[in-house]
């Protein structure tokens, strides 16, 4: 640094300082006078508060954070704010003519934290760069070992897509990211989601390298007392770990911040997974974040002003009449800043420190304020480009921490899914996909559930048929049609007359369908089906979900799948219902000798043989679309029908079955689309198709760091 800019720094140090002392005595006067409950006397103890407050932090501080520093945590850091009140209490204590009461106890240091705050962006001076100094220190403490060889950094930023990453970089949202291209050091490649395109398939697939049968981000385990699991559930993260990990995953040596799963990982912040109920949330990591007093009041103070620019956006989209629109519930600006600063922030800490240390080969933290924001105000709101811009600003960040450091870190960044937009199924039809299926259900199911055991049909002869595996084995066009009379599948019905109950192939509903129709395809676009009276529905076993534009409907009165052939004679009125509904894309049903059929409104994709009946009802969604789907089939705990939304290909839009007006889980559009920016030095991956080619790619080149 030459002399000049040495000058130039040291005169803006001072400058700032100064203004530092002015907006906090500015801060005293200011409560002082609107609130009864504190009193500075004569005005020159302004001043001698401050000095005195600034004076006690740095004395009594390190005190409290290394005897109290769990209560800090298990209180999400309110304790932090208590302690520094406490702090200005004592230093006021002493003070001639100062009164503190209960409120101004609080009072006092958070509008002191606002206006510091407040000049730190109005003069351009950012207090991270001198609280890294800090973080660098304590860093240096706990360091143990020296490595030369580099490790990999991995900063996922939830629910981007590689068409939204593209205009955030025009528009000058992204700046970092785009120097990374610009420059060459990086290269940015398209990837393609699994069905479904939700953070707990794809983190499972990209940090365990396998998301089987994680069907959706919620589903029913029907033989698990009709148990809906959550992805994302702190009591479910962990079962479903447990399921799909094999100890060899992405982080075995590293550290995971801020995710869903672990990756294997050796040290864990903020991971669903690991904490398994709020109350274990403590870990030393976080230790991190209260280095300093200031630093978390930092954090609460831009906690409480994303909060005023959630509620301005909402103001806007009013004044504007921007449509879609939601309609939040009163909780969602804290959640939204909780998920927008406070976990960005503490990611970007954590892992800083970590670089520091040097000891980790591996690091996997999310950065989720984009997701939560385009969920609720859209994927290309305007309101997302300044999430966009923060989360960069992280980057740019710890690019910093990385040149500071002894040992290399290549950065990865890189993205789960994206977003598709698009009005929801509530809001374009009026009424909910569950309501919507409801209609197409009796009265009252108890009369299929007392007098017949279709599980028992199907667990004690379909598994164990010997002719109907010989018929998928030999067919290799179409199979048997539920409604064909020389089809080999109304054979079996002289196989296992004396084994089952009298009702999938010889009830009147049956034999009626069978007489009206030829095939399969006539039935879904022919059939005149009617609404049924919904009186009694709430007392139905029906458990309908929704994950982005993907539905999910159980019939939950059968503990197995219920095949395409069983829900036509049970409920012959709901298949028609659904896919004749405009809403609806195509559904997904398991049939007994012909596997999985994709059904539209105009026609039937047979996913064993790739054959199609009618129009194709994959048309205008991805190449790949036919492949997740296959697969998708095969997962445990499939619902009896999956849906997923229409797909609108010129405006790109979906139907989300969730009210939200962002979404993802299904197929259609951006969601499908997310990126990875990888070190141009490396070789480049081929078709990434799946989280598992993410974790296979990454995994290759983790394993080559010590060669």
């Amino acid at each position: 640094m030459t002399l000049k800019n040495r000058a130039i720094s040291s005169f803006k140090t001072v400058v700032s300082t100064v203004l530092l002392l002015l907006a906090n005595i500015a801060a005293v006067f200011f409560v002082d006078y609107i609130s009864t409950d504190f009193t500075i006397g004569p005005q020159y103890n302004a001043l001698i508060i401050v000095v005195a407050f600034a004076i006690g932090n740095a004395i009594i501080w390190p005190i409290f954070r290394r005897f109290l520093m769990k209560f800090i945590i298990l209180t999400f850091g309110i304790g932090a704010l208590f302690l520094n009140s406490v702090i200005f209490y004592i230093a006021t204590y002493f003070i001639p003519g100062v009164h503190v009461g209960f409120y101004g106890f609080w009072q006092v240091p958070i509008v002191m934290a606002i206006a510091t705050t407040f000049i730190y962006n109005v003069t351009n001076t950012s207090y991270y760069d001198n609280y890294i100094k800090t973080i660098l220190k304590q860093a240096l403490k706990r360091k143990k070992v020296d490595k030369i060889y580099p490790g990999i950094i991995m900063l996922e930023i939830d629910g981007l897509s590689i068409n939204t990453l593209n205009n955030a970089m025009a528009n000058g949202s992204m700046p970092t990211v785009k120097k990374f291209i610009d420059d060459g050091s990086h290269t940015l490649k398209e990837w393609e989601t699994d069905l479904s395109s939700q953070t707990g398939a794809s983190q499972a697939g990209i940090l365990h390298g396998n998301n089987e049968d994680i069907v959706a981000y919620r589903w029913v385990e029907k033989e698990n007392n009709n148990k809906i699991m959550v992805s994302g559930r702190l009591s479910h993260a962990p079962l479903i770990e447990s399921r799909i990990s094999d100890g060899e995953g992405l982080l075995v040596n590293g550290i995971s911040i801020a995710n869903m799963f672990s990756g294997d990982s050796e040290l864990s912040s903020l991971t669903s997974s690991r904490v398994e109920k709020v109350s274990r949330i403590y870990n030393k990591t976080l230790h991190t974040i209260f280095l300093e007093s200031y630093n978390f009041q930092r954090i609460f103070v831009l906690f409480l002003w994303d909060m005023i620019v959630e509620l301005k956006s909402e103001i806007m989209h009013r004044v504007k009449n921007t449509q879609p629109r939601l309609r939040p519930k009163i909780t969602y600006p804290a959640v939204r800043a909780g998920a927008n600063v406070v976990l960005r922030e503490v990611a970007t800490e954590i892992l800083a420190s970590e670089i520091f240390r040097g000891e980790i080969d591996t690091a996997y933290a999310t950065y989720m304020g984009y997701d939560e924001v385009a969920h609720h105000s859209g994927v290309e709101d305007d309101d997302v480009w300044g999430v966009l811009k923060q989360i960069d600003m992280q980057f740019s960040r710890l690019t910093s921490t990385i040149e500071m450091n002894d040992r290399d870190y290549k950065l990865v960044i890189l993205s789960d899914h994206g977003q598709s937009k698009g009005a929801t199924f509530k809001q374009r039809y009026g009424m909910t996909l569950g309501n919507y299926v409801r209609q197409f259900l009796p009265n009252d199911m108890t009369f299929f559930k007392n007098e017949y055991n279709i599980d028992h049909f199907r667990d004690a002869i379909i598994p164990e048929n010997k002719q109907l595996q010989s018929i998928r084995e030999r067919v290799e066009t179409i199979r048997d049609d539920l409604f064909d009379e020389n089809g080999s599948i109304q054979n079996l019905r002289k196989g296992i007359e004396d084994k089952k109950p009298s009702i999938i192939f010889e009830n009147e509903r049956y034999i009626s369908l069978r007489e009206k129709y030829s095939n399969s395809l006539e039935y879904i676009t022919s059939h005149d089906y009617v609404q049924l009276s919904t009186e009694k529905a709430k007392d139905s076993e029906l458990i309908v979900l929704g994950s982005g534009n993907l539905g999910l409907i159980y019939l939950t009165q059968w503990q197995q799948r219920l095949t395409y052939e069983e829900i036509v004679m049970l409920f012959p009125e709901l298949i028609p219902g659904l896919v004749n509904h405009p809403g609806i894309g195509f559904i997904l049903v398991d049939s007994i000798s012909n596997g999985g059929m994709i059904i539209g409104e105009h026609g039937i994709y047979y996913l064993e043989n790739d054959e199609i009946v009618g129009e194709n009802p994959l048309t205008g969604f991805s190449e790949n679309a036919s492949r997740h789907l296959k697969r998708q089939n095969g997962f445990e705990n499939m619902p009896d029908i999956l849906v997923n939304s229409v797909y609108d290909c010129e405006n790109d839009e979906v139907c989300a079955f969730e009210e939200l007006i962002g979404s993802h889980g299904g197929l259609g559009g951006n969601q499908t689309k997310p990126f990875i920016l990888y070190p141009s030095e490396w070789s480049d991956p081929g078709d990434l198709i799946g989280a598992e080619s993410i974790y296979k790619f990454l995994k290759r080149e983790i394993e080559n760091l010590d060669s």
